[in-house]
């Protein structure tokens, strides 16, 4: 009796034990590694990787703002990149080269989170209403068709802190002209001064030129981006998806 409830098992109940939880294990983990990210992490990725872009991106669009809007030839202020970047950092310091982050931040991040948001629930209508629950994939023209629309709300979005953005990047501060419309302190007091001078819809001045630009843009990106995206899929075969392709 004793010598049965001690006896070691046998080499075939060894075997057994050994091999169940090595197999169980990596499949447990790769199952993990497969899901798709959340709304939420997606959104917070997309703001983090904008607030990366600010910061790295900034200097070469105020310097680009600027030679944008200094004039006409006779009165230019700059001859070239170079040299508005000399005369800003020598005259304005060089924090002049970062002067409406507070509104590109709030414009890259308002950007991510509605374009893609929007995108989603755009792509998901239009497959109730317009595919009649067809289980197809979406062609490149219509994802360049949602990708459109979703670039609409974006615009009417990002425009309010787009014109704070700019008008931060023209001002000169100190080095502007007493009582000049274009020197403020900061953010809210751009607003504040846009809204006392020409009301609510002074914050979508450009509107039309951000939809310009935003429209064929959003078009070819989000379109070019799933159909990369497809194709890679194709490619590895085996039922792979978008969750697999991250997680490699």
């Amino acid at each position: 009796m004793n010598d049965q409830i001690f006896a070691s098992p046998s080499i075939k109940e060894k075997k057994n034990l050994s091999c169940s939880y090595p197999e169980e294990e990596p499949a447990k983990m790769a199952k993990r590694k497969r899901q798709p990210l959340s709304m939420t992490q997606s959104a917070t990725s997309a703001m983090f990787g904008g607030v990366c872009n600010v910061i790295a991106g900034q200097p070469f669009d105020t310097i680009k703002v600027r030679l944008q809007t200094q004039g006409t030839r006779e009165k230019k202020l700059y001859a070239g990149p170079f040299d508005c970047f000399s005369k800003m950092v020598r005259k304005e310091g060089m924090f002049s080269l970062y002067k409406g982050t507070s509104g590109a931040f709030a414009s890259i991040m308002t950007e991510n989170v509605v374009l893609l948001t929007a995108n989603t629930g755009i792509k998901a209508m239009y497959r109730k209403y317009c595919m009649r629950g067809t289980d197809r994939a979406l062609n490149f023209s219509e994802h360049a068709l949602c990708g459109g629309l979703a670039g609409i709300f974006s615009a009417v979005a990002i425009t309010p802190a787009e014109v704070v953005k700019v008008r931060l990047q023209v001002s000169r501060g100190k080095c502007a002209a007493k009582g000049d419309v274009h020197q403020y302190k900061g953010p809210i007091d751009c607003v504040r001064k846009t809204v006392r001078a020409e009301g609510i819809p002074g914050l979508f001045r450009g509107l039309n030129s951000v939809l310009a630009r935003d429209l064929p843009f959003n078009c070819v990106f989000l379109s070019s981006y799933e159909v990369i995206i497809h194709g890679m899929l194709s490619f590895r075969g085996g039922g792979a998806d978008k969750a697999v392709l991250a997680s490699k």
